[in-house]
């Protein structure tokens, strides 16, 4: 029992709660706004509450709006709006709004979103919706209105289709309608895309919230609605004689109410573009209708406080101000009689100016003009002004000046500047400075400023002007600095500088001709002819130079003849010749020390290619005839052969770094392997000397040469008897004849000679000084001389 308790005091705290929370809220709608970037909008909730029965904490630091898919109520997201600010609604007459006391504000939620075209990218379009309980009791017109919730609501099409913001309704007042009196106020709403707008009264959406459900932002594709008390509907809503309906193209709302009471009401904005419908949004809002005392204020009278000299003013037979027409900027002010007891209202087209309470009227646009008068401390019927004034603030012919060409040109080139032609006087300035003479339709400038016309139309006297910037960019410099001499030989070669600037670029031409590869600042020039330079800046301004006129005295025919290739290591030098004779010739560069008088020596320049020029002056022409032929000095061929050695009977490859592409012979060919062989191989009996000739693919040759010697071995014996038995009597060492040169020194064991031969023709027979030796050992030394190495050892004498 005690949780059941608890369970329905929480119930009836939570109802307690919506109904105080939420009974303050009068209406409002949502608006969305494009922000001209790609899928960026503005997202908004004004909210209409009433402050007079509201309490701290009513007002929500945010509030939760959901976007859905319309074809089949898709969620597409959930956006929380911050709370931006907080405005009264303006009530002119504090002493009516007594009688039903009620403080009125909007307040504003609102916060940029993203809105993907590529996900909103459904045909049907999308909607918006914010549902809220609950109304106020106080209510007449609803069943149940503190049951009864509210659906703010908006359909939008999708962003892929178009971009689009949503209308929106001008900010509502606070006033009160007295019964029995005629009263209007506006719902008229703007549409930043200049789509059509209608507007209907509806029946307000009740939506899913109760007393137990403060907040509900579900979707549906028909929210339920709320019940109307017998006798009333969307079209009596606000009964009376007229009942409260809206103007389908105004959004005016107009009511003579025949009760006294607080009226619910909605209006439904409907937006098309070209003819189609896109989109919708609805306002909730009530009335309060009282029962106002009879006494009414004077009729207000309308008179004209200021106007121009030239304002065209109509007026009635008894002098009263029906019209004013004047010139749009001028000034035109309205006033009425003024007293402390009284409060004003001016309107423009039947719709109130926000602001505009006071007894005068600064005119800014055209329009027809009242003004409504009430008391100012005391409740009474409003008084409106009997007539309104018509003003016409009239424009001349829309100015907007027109180039035939780019405002920014180059110097020594014009636009032409043009202005609507009419029944008009004109008058042109340069720099807010008159120019005189200039009083047609058309100038023309050719100077750097800003250029205004001011016209003045001949039926009304109103003055209009536009202007435009004009820049001329001056010229550039072009100029050639003139050469050392305009006048040269037959290829020679003249240069021109044109005045340099990093940021020009260049144009030559040759008796009006382009030379289409020269765009430097320099020219070198071989042939004659009148030369100019179009030099171009970072503007595109160009300037053509002074002419230039360069010629080429012709010089004298001369031929050379064509040189043959040569090896730099020719037995001869080549011969130079040319016609007609009687030049000179001179190398170019290293060849130039190669040319001695008629010939070229090649040893003096080595492999490659040379220039040999003939020059050729003749009497009476100070031009020389020149021509020139080139001479190939081609590549000796060069080796490196070494000396080699080879025992006899045997054999050695000679010049093992030789090349195949070169062409060998080799003299004599004894003992070789090949006479014509890169690398032969020599096997000779006696030492030769063989010379090698190297040739070239080319032609040129080489000559060098190198000597082989054939090594014998010596066979020495260790001992011999000379004991003239006629056996073994001599020291014969075996070979020891193929070393004429060789020399043979026998040593005694004290290291004294006992023996020195210079060559060996005659074998030793063991004497020293013509005295046999005595059996012993001795010591011997042979050398054989050239590159053979020494050779040593024992030697035994026995007897």
């Amino acid at each position: 029992m005690a949780q059941r308790n608890t369970l329905l005091l929480l119930v009836m705290l939570l109802g307690f709660w919506c109904r105080v929370s939420a009974s303050h809220i009068v209406g409002g709608n949502i608006r969305l706004t494009a922000k001209g970037t790609d899928n960026r909008y503005t997202l908004s909730l004004d909210m209409f509450i009433d402050e007079q029965n509201s309490r701290t904490g009513d007002i929500k630091p945010t509030v939760k709006l959901a976007i859905y898919r319309r074809k089949d109520n898709l969620k597409m997201g959930e956006f929380e709006l911050p709370l931006l600010r907080q405005d009264p609604l303006a009530v002119s007459n504090q002493a009516c709004a007594q009688l039903r006391p009620l403080k009125l504000s909007v307040v504003t939620y609102s916060k940029e979103i993203e809105l993907d075209a590529d996900r909103f990218d459904d045909p049907g379009g999308y909607y918006v919706v914010h549902g809220v309980c609950c109304r106020s009791g106080a209510i007449d017109n609803i069943s149940q209105a503190d049951e009864s919730g509210m659906v703010f609501h908006l359909e939008f099409p999708s962003p892929k289709t178009m971009i689009n913001s949503s209308p929106a309704f001008s900010v509502p007042t606070g006033e009160y309608a007295c019964k029995g009196q005629p009263f209007t106020f506006s719902f008229k709403a703007t549409d930043a895309d200049g789509d059509q707008l209608t507007y209907a009264i509806v029946t307000p959406f009740k939506g899913f919230t109760s007393q137990g459900i403060a907040f509900d932002n579900q979707p549906s594709s028909a929210y339920p609605m709320v019940s109307w008390k017998p006798g009333f509907s969307a079209t009596n809503s606000v009964p009376g004689s007229p009942a409260l309906k809206v103007d389908g193209e105004t959004g005016q709302l107009t009511v003579t109410a025949s009760q006294v009471g607080l009226f619910a009401f909605a209006v439904i904005c409907e937006e098309f573009r070209n003819g189609k419908w896109i989109g919708s949004v609805r306002r909730d809002f009530q009335l309060a209708v009282v029962d106002c005392p009879t006494n009414t204020p004077p009729a207000p009278a309308i008179t004209l406080a200021k106007a121009p000299e030239n304002a065209q003013i109509g007026k009635t037979a008894n002098g009263a101000i029906t019209s004013v027409s004047a010139c749009q900027g001028q000034d035109v002010t309205l006033k009425t009689d003024y007293s402390d007891q009284w409060s004003f209202q001016w309107q423009r087209d039947g719709q109130d100016l926000k602001g505009d309470t006071t007894a005068t009227l600064v005119i800014k646009e055209s329009g027809n003009y009242t003004v409504v008068k009430r008391f100012r401390n005391t409740c009474g019927k409003p008084s409106p002004a009997q007539t309104s004034i018509k003003v016409d603030l009239m424009t001349a012919e829309q100015v907007k000046l027109t180039a035939s060409g780019p405002t920014t040109f180059c110097e020594g080139k014009s636009i032409q500047l043009k202005a609507p032609k009419g029944n008009f006087t004109y008058s042109w300035f340069k720099n807010d400075q008159l120019l005189p003479g200039a009083k047609e339709s058309d100038y023309q400038p050719h100077e750097t400023g800003e250029y205004k016309v001011q016209i003045v139309s001949a039926a009304t006297g109103c003055v209009v002007t536009d202007s435009v910037n004009v820049k001329v960019n001056p010229k550039p410099l072009a100029s050639i600095v003139p050469p050392v001499s305009k006048t040269a030989c037959s290829g020679d070669t003249i240069r021109l500088i044109a005045v340099a600037n990093p940021l020009y670029t260049y144009q030559w031409l040759n008796t009006g001709n382009v030379l289409a590869q020269e765009v430097k600042g320099s020219l070198a020039v071989t042939q004659a002819g009148h030369y100019v330079v179009t030099v171009t800046d970072t503007s595109q301004c160009q300037s053509t130079s002074d002419e230039v006129l360069l010629q080429f005295n012709a010089a004298p025919a001369v031929s050379m003849t064509p040189l043959p290739a040569i090896c730099e290591n020719a037995p001869a030098r080549l011969a130079l010749r040319a016609e007609p004779g009687g030049g000179t010739f001179a190398g170019v560069g290293q060849a130039a020390s190669a040319v001695t008088a008629s010939e070229f020596d090649p040893a003096k320049t080595g492999p490659g290619q040379f220039v040999i020029t003939y020059t050729l002056t003749q009497a009476g022409n100070t031009c020389p005839g020149r021509t020139q032929q080139t001479v190939t000095v081609l590549p000796a061929p060069s080796i490196a052969v070494a000396d080699a050695s080879v025992r006899r009977g045997s054999e050695v490859q000679l010049n093992k770094n030789g090349v195949d592409t070169l062409s060998y012979y080799w003299t004599p060919s004894v003992g070789l392997s090949s006479p014509v062989a890169a690398k032969p191989y020599a096997s000779p009996d006696t030492t030769t000397t063989y010379q090698v000739r190297v040739t070239t693919p080319q032609g040129c040759e080489f000559t060098t040469k190198l000597t082989v010697s054939v090594i014998t071995v010596l066979f020495i014996p260790d001992a011999f008897t000379p004991n003239n038995d006629g056996v073994n009597d001599n020291w014969v060492i075996r070979g020891i004849g193929d070393y004429p040169d060789c020399k043979v020194e026998v040593y005694n064991r004290w290291g004294n000679p006992v023996f020195v031969s210079q060559g060996y023709t005659q074998p030793w027979d063991g004497k020293s000084e013509g005295q046999d030796l005595p059996p012993a050992v001795y010591q011997y030394v042979i050398k054989p001389g050239g590159s053979q190495p020494n050779r040593s050892g024992s030697l035994l004498i026995t007897r």
